[in-house]
């Protein structure tokens, strides 16, 4: 999406202070993504690089325009969903309410195409259980976060006081018609609940006091000012000025089951049918996110308790971006997790008497949360072949030395088709064979003769991925080993 639409959506939110930092990033994006420090490390690191280097392909590097700017603008309509939740007074119950959104949903064919995505940037593109053990930690100062938020909270309180002195003036203006003064007694009190909210003493608005025989478009005469509404106390309810359900600026329908967390350093086994839900998904990008936030990105000054925040969002702008429509549950999570620890936070509102905590918060961390995002959409994105060789083993019980087999070639594959033609291979073999198996292994080769991927499938319904090329090598045995080097194996059932 170009950058001067952006600033067209916008142009109405007066509270929504921030935009210019995303647009910046949005207007240069061939470099930002490659020269992030987080970046830099994974790709310096030899292994990092071997399970990385797509980042740096010349499709990415085409793809990074068009890419963060549709990250770009999903992060700001995420953030600005988050921050309504974050005010609503609906729910009681934010994250119960994300649970309802995603449990009452259903999966469909699309659902389903980015549950694969999801697994293959897991599981493959990423290999986050082999990135898992490389131990890179990266520093993020979030002083320079901190001081953004409180500079523009600045900022806003003081075009605030200016506005509310202008206002105050004209109500001091014996001239102003009533209706005219009842719009701009409004606009004084939105001005200065927001003012107090974030701190200021309440300045009570001037009222003029009429006598005599008035009309409601008579003058009076009158100068002296009462004490009109008391600012601060509980006549005034700053909290919010959300009443309805939370919607995207380019809204979308919901559709997505229970949020399943997955364990960051365990592989996904695919599972299908109904079982392969927005939830499910959400889950393993959830996964990813927090990995990249906790275990590889040290956000120096970032509270603990706040990080939840970031990974939903990261998880919302995905699927927001992958076109799901489970976004819109993510954003309750993540409003969630800063309504919990709201006292961590920095307050603010905006003249409009808009509460914009939320909102600041999150494009204070725009860059954490974009690096994560674009990283996890490009290893989704990423179709490059796993295995160009699938072979099946069979392992006899009375004779280890030999063992059945069956061969694929595979092309353009990706980890739930390899997983598939695995199971269905395992499954033919179980059935036929004239010999009874102590194990089932799945393995496939990639084009330089390695091993790309590996299962057991001892017991095809419950595959276990294994990682790691000695421990490939260990389950497969020395002799499959030698024989996968020198090419000595045959495309027959038996050998």
């Amino acid at each position: 999406m170009p950058t001067n639409e952006i600033a067209d959506i916008w142009a109405n939110f007066q509270s929504l202070k921030g935009v210019t930092e995303v647009k910046k990033i949005m207007d240069a994006p061939q470099q930002w993504l490659v020269e992030q420090p987080l970046t830099q490390a994974l790709l310096a690191h030899p292994t990092g690089k071997v399970i990385l280097g797509w980042l740096e392909s010349s499709q990415n590097i085409l793809a990074f325009p068009m890419l963060i700017g549709q990250c770009g603008t999903a992060f700001l309509e995420t953030s600005h969903g988050i921050n309504r939740a974050y005010n609503s007074k609906l729910y009681d119950n934010l994250a119960g309410a994300g649970e309802r959104a995603l449990a009452s949903l259903t999966s469909t064919s699309t659902e389903r195409g980015i549950y694969g995505d999801a697994i293959n940037a897991f599981n493959s593109s990423l290999n986050l259980p082999e990135l898992s053990k490389m131990g890179v930690k990266i520093d993020y100062a979030m002083d320079e976060a901190w001081s953004s938020i409180n500079q523009k909270k600045l900022q806003m309180q003081e075009e605030a006081r200016r506005l509310r002195d202008q206002y105050y003036k004209e109500l001091q203006d014996e001239r102003l018609k009533l209706e005219d003064r009842r719009r701009t007694r409004a606009k004084y009190n939105n001005v200065a609940r927001s003012l107090v909210a974030m701190g200021d003493a309440p300045i009570p608005s001037p009222r003029i006091v009429r006598t005599g025989a008035e009309t409601g478009t008579g003058t009076g005469t009158g100068t002296g000012t009462g004490t009109g509404i008391v600012i601060g106390n509980s006549n005034y309810d700053i909290n919010s000025i959300y009443n309805d359900r939370i919607l995207s600026i380019r809204s979308i329908k919901v559709n997505a089951s229970a949020l399943v967390i997955v364990p960051v350093v365990a592989p996904i086994v695919a599972v299908g049918g109904a079982l392969a839900t927005v939830g499910i998904t959400a889950g393993i990008i959830s996964s990813i996110a927090s990995w990249f936030l906790t275990n590889c990105m040290n956000l120096i000054g970032m509270p603990a308790s706040l990080i939840s925040a970031l990974t939903h969002c990261v998880t919302s702008v995905v699927l927001k971006v992958s076109g799901s429509s489970g976004a819109q549950a993510l954003r309750f999570f993540a409003a969630s997790a800063l309504k919990v620890n709201e006292a961590l936070l920095m307050t603010v509102f905006g003249t409009t008497n808009m509460n914009v905590t939320a909102w600041m918060f999150l494009l204070a961390m725009a860059g954490p949360i974009l690096i994560v995002s674009t990283i996890i959409i490009l290893a989704m994105r990423n179709k490059t072949t796993l295995a160009k060789t699938l072979y099946v083993f069979g392992d006899l019980v009375d004779n280890p030395t030999r063992f059945n087999l069956r061969v694929s070639a595979m092309y353009n594959t990706n980890a739930v088709e390899i997983l598939e033609q695995f199971k269905t291979s395992a499954i033919e073999m179980r059935n036929t064979a004239r010999l009874r198996m102590s194990q089932i292994i799945g393995l496939g080769i990639d084009a330089k003769n390695e091993f790309a991927i590996c299962y057991n499938l001892t017991n095809p319904d419950n595959p276990i991925q294994v990682t790691g090329q000695e421990e490939i090598a260990a389950l497969l045995g020395a002799d499959k080993v030698a024989r996968i080097a020198t090419g000595r194996l045959n495309f027959m059932d038996f050998i």
